[in-house]
């Protein structure tokens, strides 16, 4: 098992458990709430993290395979979100926790297997203006936009 990969899996085994403990512990009421930073709901905010540990996972596959990634700009990201909140917008608080288990114990597992030149592959995403490595790609869009959100989260229900 390589070190690398594996120290990085519990990180993101940690946010994501993280993420599932603030879902577990949001009263009904803050779970409704809008967080400004979004102007999505908590429960919506929720389950745009859970989800995107799958979509990720799925464009660092695709890296991996020698794919190259969407041209996505920060608008079509937005607008994703945006859509993404509009279709889940009465997601329950149990459909969002299995959602973060199963696709949070997903990429833990994924990371865990890769190698460091598997970490190390490199992509062009426009979005950031350059190329990103897989873990670079994980870790922006899980650890820190996944952060970003749970931070968000938690000061609206404060």
């Amino acid at each position: 098992m390589n070190e690398r990969a594996q120290s990085f899996a519990n990180l993101i085994q940690a946010f994501n458990e993280a993420v599932l403990a603030f879902v577990d512990r949001c009263p009904e009421k803050a779970w409704h709430q809008t967080c400004k930073d979004e102007d999505w709901t908590v429960g919506v905010v929720a389950r745009h993290v859970a989800a995107g540990h799958l979509q990720v996972t799925n464009l660092a596959q695709a890296m991996l395979q020698g794919e190259p990634l969407p041209p996505l700009t920060m608008d079509q990201v937005i607008e994703q979100g945006n859509t993404h909140a509009r279709q889940h917008a009465d997601c329950t608080r149990e459909e969002v926790q299995t959602l973060l288990a199963e696709n949070g114990d997903a990429a833990v597992a994924f990371v865990a297997n890769l190698r460091d030149e598997d970490l190390d592959c490199k992509g062009h995403l426009d979005l950031v203006g350059g190329d990103v490595s897989v873990e670079q790609l994980l870790n922006l869009v899980i650890i820190q936009s996944g952060g970003q959100h749970l931070s968000s989260m938690q000061a609206t229900i404060v």
